[in-house]
């Protein structure tokens, strides 16, 4: 979790809980962290941690957006902030569906 909270708060992010979410709860198998938690304005933020050494394309950020629903409807999360934390290459347009989205992306 250091590895997590270590860039993000160094971008100014700062949280009074965060948790981390097990995929199983939503059926998911995909090998990144997810963490649930409540940053210092109180809203519910979801941060991934996606850790690899290929190039996170757009046919991934398409399936975080998908599993972001999922976690949302499973935490019963009706608005929440959306981080990524990021230690790969990313390519522009994958990072121009998650922005769109309303993800924050915070590269290592």
């Amino acid at each position: 979790m250091k590895a997590v909270l270590e860039p993000l708060g160094k971008k100014g992010f700062l949280f009074r809980r965060l948790e981390p979410f097990d995929l199983k709860r939503v059926g998911s198998r995909k090998r990144i962290g997810v963490y649930c938690g409540v940053d210092e304005a109180g809203r519910h933020t979801l941060v991934f941690h996606i850790r690899r050494k290929s190039r996170l394309l757009s046919a991934e950020a398409k399936e975080l957006i998908a599993l972001k629903a999922a976690i949302m409807r499973a935490c019963d999360y009706e608005k929440c902030q959306c981080l990524a934390v990021v230690e790969a290459p990313l390519c522009s347009k994958a990072a121009g569906l998650l922005e769109a989205d309303g993800w924050k992306i915070v590269t290592v």
